[in-house]
């Protein structure tokens, strides 16, 4: 998934503020470049904050879509049950409190009263059984729907085993209490970190009548005319950026800006908004960091600070193995030895990063196995297993590349040439990152460079990696990957789930559907005048409710 934000497997993810004296409403086509300025009615401040991202949403719709452009947005409108700060501890949001039953089956979240939607209905037990049921729908294309496979009445991939009836382990105890029940005893980290913390919750009274067919689709994810988090949308100028008032009846208290200003900044652009104003903060790792080349004139910023954070988005290279050339994974092993990836992290990065060896990162310590080293670089070898696999030399290959992120675009070129040091013919096609993820949701491609945190529980990587995985875009399938997942899910004992999720990682190495290029520390900054709720963290902005402006 980066407000208030959880490290979530979404196709990824600071502050800092502006000068005294602008307009208090934008011009049509950009933002205001000032962070308080006199109201119209004269004497009043109008308090603004420009915050920045590299790529435009699509839209808003947390449910169906796999872009971290479009769920942070959506998480500035829609709260979710929980939240999760960087010390991977849980905090109530939605839920002002949960009990778990002593065989860690039965898990209830008791809803703040408080809590309203901005048109004045109040958000209930039915709020939260719509957006489940919804999303394990086998008619929703659900980016989270693996979430739901530990629930009662879902099978491996999350969907309702009965779809005409409500999910069978959802109930509604009443308008304040809900209650998941699931298949096995459950580590309770876990359910609150992929449902409790990851999905938001939708108003059932507005999307009721929206086929399920048509989710993905609905003209309410486009211009959200209700929400329930912090702020309300106002507009969206494509491409240059979206913006957001407080919402006066929000449950913790009215935010403290006047109006919130998210703006599309290119990478490139990025220490120029910095340095005027334009922008007061990168917004989160992995979709706003300022480039690596331009951190040492962040220094040079009056009233800007920098903030280096661990980073927590994998890059990589998706590979399809739905290609027949490219379904063995001896040819996948091959690939990744062919990429010089240490070079990237010396040569892009400054050596601010590190070479993953699979979804995990290693910050997650409860799950990371240390015993797995990165592939290594041989691009002899490389070829020699390409030859003893019968690869195709001739056969073309495209590689798919979003614009936005500086560094993942210069990697690009890069694997082109390792590529095709070992015979490999590459093309480099380049997108905006809503189109790409179109192409690669077709099967149109060989290769493509995505990001993702992943998640902090191995379990959430299973969109990407299950044989039905909803971001599974290459069709790599192995069963016993599908059987870790299972067995990391179906028990609440943690040497029993990091025992599952070791053999988890060791397969998703010798399997290597991905290369797994580099982790980058987040390169965040921020103006002095923001509030220290407002600094940016590894997850990025977080419980954007305290947002402020000293």
């Amino acid at each position: 998934m980066q407000a208030k934000r959880a490290i979530v497997p979404i196709l990824a993810a600071g502050l800092l503020l502006s000068a005294c004296g602008g307009s208090a409403t934008p011009a049509a086509s950009t933002a205001s470049s000032s962070s308080a300025s006199s109201s119209a009615s004269g004497g009043s401040k109008t308090v603004t904050l420009n915050v920045a991202m590299w790529s435009a949403p699509a839209g808003f719709n947390g449910i169906t879509s796999s872009s971290s452009y479009d769920t942070d947005m959506a998480g500035l409108m829609f709260d979710t049950l929980v939240w999760q700060s960087v010390d991977q501890k849980f905090h109530a949001e939605l839920a002002s409190s949960w009990d778990v039953s002593s065989d860690n089956k039965t898990f209830t979240f008791h809803l703040n009263p408080k809590a309203k939607w901005t048109d004045g209905q109040p958000v209930t037990a039915s709020d939260v059984q719509w957006t489940l049921d919804t999303i394990a729908n086998p008619k929703v294309p659900a980016t989270y729907g693996n979430f739901m496979s530990v629930l009662v009445g879902t099978n491996s991939q999350g969907q309702n085993l009965n779809p005409s009836q409500p999910l069978a382990g959802v109930k509604v105890v009443d308008p304040n209490t809900i209650q998941l029940t699931t298949k096995s005893p459950t580590d309770p980290n876990l359910l609150l970190y992929t449902i409790g913390s990851n999905i938001q919750i939708y108003p059932e009274h507005i999307l009721k009548s929206v086929p399920a067919a048509g989710i993905a689709k609905a003209p309410f994810f486009q211009n959200p005319t209700v929400s329930d988090g912090p702020y309300e949308f106002v507009k969206y100028v494509n491409s240059q950026y979206v913006q957001f008032k407080p919402n006066p009846g929000y449950w913790q208290g009215v935010p403290k800006l006047d109006q919130l200003f998210v703006k599309i900044v290119p990478a490139t652009s990025m220490l120029a908004e910095l340095g005027d104003g334009e922008v007061d903060a990168t917004y989160a790792p992995g979709i706003a960091d300022v480039p690596l080349q331009d951190w040492p004139s962040v220094a040079k910023l009056k009233n800007v600070k920098q903030d280096p954070v661990a980073g927590t988005t994998i890059q990589f290279m998706d590979i399809n193995a739905g290609k027949p050339y490219l379904s063995s994974p001896a040819v996948r092993q091959a690939i990744t030895m062919a990429i010089d990836r240490q070079s990237m992290v010396t040569s892009l990065l400054k050596g601010l990063g590190s070479v993953p060896i699979g979804p995990v990162n290693p910050l997650y310590t409860n799950f990371y196995d240390k015993s797995i080293k990165p592939w290594p670089y041989d691009p002899t070898k490389a070829k020699q297993m390409l030859q003893a696999a019968h690869f195709p030399f001739s056969q073309p290959l495209t590689l798919l590349v979003p614009t936005g992120n500086q560094t993942r675009m210069e990697s690009a070129p890069l694997i082109q040439q390792n590529l095709e040091a070992i015979g490999l013919k590459v093309t480099i096609q380049q997108f905006d990152f809503a189109t790409m993820l179109a192409q690669v949701g077709k099967g149109n491609y060989d290769f493509a460079l995505i990001g993702s945190g992943f998640g902090v529980d191995p379990s959430s990587s299973s969109i990407f990696f299950s044989c039905k995985g909803s971001l599974n875009f290459g069709k790599f399938c192995d069963p016993q990957i599908d059987k870790d997942y299972q067995a990391g899910q179906s028990t609440a004992v943690l040497s029993q789930r990091q025992a599952a999720y070791t053999d988890l990682q060791q397969r998703i190495y010798q399997d290597a559907p991905f290369v797994f290029l580099y982790i980058s520390d987040g390169l965040m900054a921020y103006n002095t005048r923001v509030s220290q709720a407002t600094i940016p963290t590894a997850y990025g902005m977080q419980q954007p409710w305290d947002w402020g402006v000293q």
